[in-house]
């Protein structure tokens, strides 16, 4: 079964706010005069946006929003999608939704030797059956979920403006998407709606998207780090650059304050609306073993410099998740033996010609992966407070949580005010959802 992605929704009338935005800049009368005198021009509306995106000036498409639903993509698909962040998604849950019965994106194995189809078909479908074995045993949906192979379907809604959907369609067709059929066909099929709806926000640029050889040494396997979480590289005293900064943006001779003062001042940026101070500190850390359930978490925060796996070449069958919950039910030995199986699966599919990249096809979303990110302190507040709930899913949380932890053993006065929101401000934001243990959860992110 092949998914689809649709345009659902879109700005009124695109090329009159895309032409406006290019006309106000060097046109007389006000912006709604001009809105208004391009009614109903749409043909001269369209020669202008082109002649403007010819001489480069991409941001007047962003004037325009799209709204796309994505049916029954692989989960892969949905990865490579979220890795945009000029883009909103919201995701079919895999912790809440059965995904039994979802459905599964088949790679072309027809020019391949005999009976790879069939032998495809079987390793997935013992995989859900071990995932169903395991909802039937009381293991939890979000960790049943790790034994799904990454050609189960997804399904997902995305709002973007009209040149991030352009630079979207580009890497589909052309870019990191083109050695994927489901990717470029998904790309293609996005091309033939904006050619249709709006031609003239629909740019085809191969030449521009053509992927690059990066000329990296030769050297062996990366090994991970033994810590969880790494530090990689900081500012060496984020406290002095915060507070320098608010000091500068409110026209005060910026000094450095001592340690109640310097701790006030941050602990107040941090519940303020605007804290830009906080953005004027970045860290990237290195999360050492993450599965790609987690890395799909981790990617939806949208303020940060991810530089997500390549998946073929990070993951390994041997380097995955085991949670407890299934070693609890006893069905631990299964659970192993499907991360086998899987490798024996694509090993023999590859033998008999499968395109190598088909191959993620047959990952498992309990594979784990280093990732590296570089997040400002703002935004790891954010994370911090969502990620260190006791409501997220346990193993995002133990992630954030040990993130958490190297970055107070380094900056112990400004890390010492991160945690879950509960912790950072009081409340706990879950209503009847809540865990009900907020002054348990906030005695154990107090520092000791």
């Amino acid at each position: 079964m092949k998914g689809h992605a649709k345009i659902i929704g879109f700005t009124p009338e695109p090329d009159r706010i895309v032409s406006c935005a290019g006309r106000i800049s060097s046109t007389p009368g006000t912006a709604c005069e001009l809105y208004e005198a391009s009614a109903g021009n749409t043909e001269k509306n369209s020669r202008l946006i082109g002649k403007i995106l010819s001489s480069g000036h991409a941001s007047v498409t962003e004037h325009a929003a799209i709204n796309l639903a994505f049916e029954d993509v692989s989960v892969f698909a949905e990865q490579f999608m979220i890795e945009f962040r000029l883009a909103s998604f919201t995701v079919k849950s895999r912790r809440y939704v059965d995904f039994s019965a979802a459905g599964v994106y088949e790679p072309d194995l027809s020019g391949c030797e005999g009976g790879a189809e069939v032998l495809f078909r079987s390793a997935v479908e013992a995989l859900f059956a071990l995932y169903g074995r395991l909802e039937a045993a009381g293991v939890p949906r979000e960790d049943a979920r790790f034994v799904l192979p990454y050609c189960f379907h997804s399904n997902f809604y995305c709002t973007v403006n009209a040149r991030e959907l352009n630079h979207i369609m580009n890497e589909l067709a052309y870019g990191r998407g083109r050695d994927y059929p489901e990717l470029r066909a998904l790309g293609e099929e996005l091309f033939a709606q904006c050619e249709e709806l709006f031609p003239y926000l629909a740019v085809r640029r191969p030449e521009d998207y053509a992927p690059v050889e990066l000329p990296l040494p030769a050297s062996g396997a990366e090994t991970p780090g033994r810590a969880p979480v790494e530090v990689l590289s900081r500012p060496e005293r984020p406290e002095r650059e915060i507070c320098r900064a608010a000091m500068l943006s409110r026209g005060l001779q910026p000094t450095e304050p001592g340690g109640e003062q310097a701790l006030a001042l941050l602990r107040a940026l941090l519940a303020a609306p605007r804290a830009r101070e906080l953005e004027q500190a970045a860290f990237t850390l290195r999360f050492n073993r993450l599965s790609l359930a987690a890395l799909t978490h981790l990617t939806r925060h949208r303020m940060q410099s991810l530089c997500p796996p390549d998946l073929l070449r990070c993951c390994d069958y041997s380097n995955y998740v085991l949670p407890q919950s299934v070693v609890d039910a006893g069905l631990d030995g299964a659970y192993r033996a499907a991360f086998s199986a899987a490798r024996s699966a694509a090993k023999q599919l590859l033998e008999k010609g499968m395109d190598p990249h088909d191959a993620v096809y047959l990952l498992l979303a309990g594979q784990t992966v280093p990732v590296v990110t570089t997040m400002n302190a703002r935004e790891l507040a954010v994370f911090t407070r969502l990620r260190c709930c006791s409501r997220a899913q346990w193993e995002i949380r133990e992630a954030a949580t040990a993130a958490l932890e190297a970055l107070r053993r380094r900056w112990p006065l400004l890390f010492s005010l991160y945690g879950p929101t509960c912790y950072m401000t009081g409340r706990c934001p879950e209503g009847r959802m809540t865990c009900g243990r907020q002054a348990e959860v906030r005695e154990a992110f107090t520092p000791r």
